[in-house]
This record gives C-alpha cells, sequence and structure tokens, in this order.
C-alpha cells in the first residue's frame, strides 16, 4: 500500500498541525456543494486520472469522499501516477460528520 489510512479525530489533528497537508475532495459537485471540509479541492474520482496532472506530486494529500470507498480508488490512481505522499480518511465525511467534526454546508 502507498498510502495511509487515517480516522477522521487523527486527521482533524494532522490538519491543525501540518500546514503542509492538503485536502482533495473527489466526490461529486453536487455533493461538494451541499457540504465539505474548509479549504478543499474537488476533483472527482471520475475525473481524476485525466486531471492528474493539475495536483502537485509533492504535496501532502488527505484524500476523501463520503464512504471512504471512492478515496481509496483515488489514493490508488494518485499512486500510480507517482504521488508519495498520501493519507486516506478513513470512513469519509460520513465518519467525519460522526465524529461530530466541523464542515462547511451549503455554498458558502
Amino acid at each position: 500500500m502507498s498510502y495511509r489510512d487515517l480516522d477522521p479525530t487523527d486527521a482533524q489533528h494532522e490538519l491543525a498541525t501540518d500546514k503542509t497537508l492538503r485536502i482533495l475532495d473527489v466526490r461529486t459537485k453536487e455533493e461538494f456543494a451541499s457540504h465539505r471540509l474548509p479549504g478543499s479541492v474537488l476533483v472527482p474520482v471520475q475525473e481524476l486520472a485525466a486531471r492528474v496532472q493539475e495536483l502537485d506530486k509533492d504535496t501532502n494529500w488527505l484524500v476523501h469522499c463520503e464512504h471512504g470507498r471512492r478515496s481509496l480508488f483515488a489514493c490508488e490512481i494518485l499512486a500510480k501516477a507517482g504521488f508519495q505522499k498520501l493519507t486516506n480518511l478513513r470512513g469519509g465525511l460520513a465518519y467525519w460528520a460522526g465524529c461530530g467534526l466541523p464542515l462547511v454546508t451549503g455554498r458558502g
């Protein structure tokens, strides 16, 4: 495995302490408009292989989706493209919200 998994509380801690960690949301545009992590970059998993050049391979990425399945697939795509600093958010935003962690909702 060329990426690691973090549960939401550990991911939130890393986001607070590691300013190099960026967030990649691989859900749909509609899901992103509904709720998301602050500062996240949206590249839907269906578009990821075609748009991988838009992302910096040297960046430390936290990859997430709604439940954790699409983000695992996205991590595999990115790892095959040469990305080495990948973290999958275990359980996705559903688990994140279930832990009571903050989300941006709506378009704001």
